[in-house]
Formats: C-alpha cells, sequence, structure tokens
C-alpha cells in the first residue's frame, strides 16, 4: 500500500512541475505603449501591471520577468559594496 501512495504521489508531482516551469517563463501581452513603441503597460493572466521604468519602479513588473526583451540584468557584482568587503 506504501508503495502504491508514493506512487501515485511521484506521478501527481511529475505532472506538477511542467506546469509551474511554463509559468515563469510566461510571456506578457503588451497593452500599451510610449510614443517611442516601448511597452509600458502589460497583461498576464487578464491582469494589468505597469511596466518599471527608471521613473516609475514601485507596483510595477520587471521587463525582462514580464518576458520583453529590454530592461536591467541581475548584477553580477553589486556596485555600491564598500571596498573594504570586496575581497
Amino acid at each position: 500500500m506504501k508503495k502504491l501512495v508514493f506512487a501515485a504521489a511521484m506521478a501527481a508531482g511529475m505532472v506538477a512541475v511542467p506546469a509551474l516551469a511554463d509559468n515563469h517563463g510566461m510571456k506578457a501581452e503588451v497593452i500599451e505603449r510610449d510614443a517611442k513603441g516601448k511597452p509600458t503597460k502589460v497583461r498576464i493572466d487578464g491582469k494589468d501591471y505597469m511596466v518599471c521604468t527608471s521613473d516609475n519602479s514601485d507596483g510595477c513588473i520587471n521587463p525582462r520577468e514580464a518576458g520583453l526583451k529590454f530592461g536591467n540584468h541581475a548584477a553580477s557584482k553589486w556596485p555600491g559594496r564598500p571596498i573594504s568587503r570586496e575581497n
């Protein structure tokens, strides 16, 4: 009986993992652009989000997180780190 329960749990886990992976790399639908054609608002799963910019960083979504091809990458080195902590 324990083997049957374990097998069922493993099968359920194998089905759930691809669904979670697909959700992370989801593309957003662009619903608004600025005068230069850059996306300023996107829709994901029926919910609208403002795209973060240098002027707007509160209550918005990172462009790369939304699947857009602009915006900052994660820093490999923090520029504000004190020199004493560099070593």
